[in-house]
């Protein structure tokens, strides 16, 4: 499963021309009244996610067997609550409701059981008014497309169930309610990325993996930042092949890695490229030397605007220098672009230079890129290659550095969502050119 929602059915909406004389049958009955019920469900399934709208409270309830008084039992109760599926489908729980905890753990590895509820089809059984219902389920599989998630407990032998001390951190034999989804208003596309690890093999990312890495910490920053994207999270990507990245919307490599890369690897890059996916390059290779000559020429450019006019010697004196700083910002910056130019086929230009990129503007707008550590980074791009030379992700997330200030942090974070924006974009507009 790739998106927390599912696109209705692509099918016409058939209805009565309703006219004098009509007469209605029980086919005709039930063909308008599932008109105005499909109607319902696509307009939810085309604007919103599923998930609870309210209530659907959990409470841990502990009981003596019967017949014996040592042994305990444990029984969740479930409060009234509203919820509705990725079909559209409204789920009610009119009263509360208890459900025996009932999977038993007989050996030492652990096992996590899932309570979800569903919505169930009303049997008429020759009744002429019928009530819709749901189901309750225990299940040791994570939740299907029609259910919704109401809690989850990772159970060991021990059967000791109780109550998390730490809500964001549940233990073993503690209810666990960080997965219970909300429903809300549907973002644009769920966007997959993955990075190549040493082992030479594509990684997928994820906002809330285990060892939090640079770009799970900006994928975990959309829900606040930009929550018109959404990333994946552990468990909801369908397995893909790890060297053939053609799924993701953007893959991650630094510059070490790829200058390693063979030319079957690179065939597969290019291959990559005509799906529409997004390369980012960090290149790490003297990144502190860059920014500081790019850190003097932004310095020279503000000296210049705060001098005084009738300065003017001293106006061409600083204005020739900051020529030769730009001459040689870029010469390297030329440098390292013809590197890449040679080893991936493409002709890299500075983003400053290229004005109305969407890299500068959507969603979050930039004159001047992000500094980090006072080293400003530098992008180079061209099509579907990013090349950022210096140390952006390493502001992405809390890294241990506690040097970098709030402000340093924020825009390194809208500056990586525009490149995962810029990533997402241009698969959808070059899938919608083939198809």
């Amino acid at each position: 499963m790739t998106k927390p929602w599912f696109p209705p059915a692509i099918e016409l909406f058939k209805r009565f021309q309703v006219a004098d004389g009509l007469l209605i049958n029980s086919e005709k009955w039930q063909i308008a009244h599932e008109y105005h019920r499909r109607r319902q469900n696509v307009h939810y399934q085309s604007v919103n996610q599923a998930g609870i709208v309210c209530g659907f409270a959990v409470h841990l309830l502990r009981k003596t067997v019967p017949g014996n008084s040592n042994q305990y039992e444990f029984f969740l109760k479930f409060q009234k609550g509203i919820a509705i599926d990725r079909y559209g489908n409204c789920i009610v729980l009119d009263q509360e409701w208890e459900k025996k905890i009932a999977t038993k753990i007989a050996t030492s590895i652990p096992k996590t059981v899932y309570f979800v509820v569903s919505y169930q089809e009303p049997v008429a059984n020759g009744k002429e008014v019928v009530t819709e219902q749901f189901e309750i389920k225990e299940r040791t599989e994570p939740p299907s497309e029609n259910e919704v998630e109401l809690c989850r407990i990772r159970l060991t032998s021990q059967r000791d169930i109780k109550i998390s001390q730490n809500v964001f951190a549940p233990g073993d034999d503690e209810l666990d309610f960080r997965y219970r989804p909300s429903a809300k208003w549907r973002s644009l596309s769920m966007i997959r990325t993955a990075t190549y690890t040493d082992l030479g093999q594509w990684q997928e990312v994820f906002a809330d993996a285990p060892q939090a890495s640079n770009l799970s910490y900006l994928l975990q920053s959309l829900n606040s930042l930009y929550p018109s994207l959404e990333a994946l999270h552990v468990g909801d990507s369908e397995s893909s092949n790890p060297n053939l990245p053609t799924d993701y919307n953007l893959i991650s490599v630094t510059d070490t890695q790829i200058q390693k890369f063979d030319a079957q690897e690179i065939n597969i890059l290019q291959s990559y490229l005509q799906t529409g996916g997004v390369i980012l390059i960090e290149h790490l290779t003297n990144t502190h030397k860059i920014g500081g000559l790019i850190k003097a020429k932004q310095d020279l450019q503000q000296e210049i605007m705060n001098l005084e006019e009738e300065l003017i010697d001293e106006r061409e004196i600083l204005t020739e220098e900051l020529r030769s700083q730009t001459d040689t910002v870029k010469a390297i910056l030329d440098q390292i672009a013809h590197e890449y130019n040679q080893k991936l086929n493409t002709k890299l230009q500075p983003l400053t230079e290229l004005t109305n990129h969407p890299l500068r503007k959507t969603p979050f707008l930039f004159d001047q890129l992000p500094s980090i550590n006072q080293q400003p980074i530098s992008i180079l791009s061209d099509g579907g290659i990013i090349v950022v030379i210096g140390k952006l992700s390493s502001a992405w997330g809390n890294n241990g550095n506690l040097s970098l200030s709030r402000e340093t942090i924020r825009s390194a974070q809208e500056m990586g969502i525009n490149i995962l924006h810029f990533a997402w974009r241009r698969k959808e507009l070059t899938q919608l050119a083939k198809q």
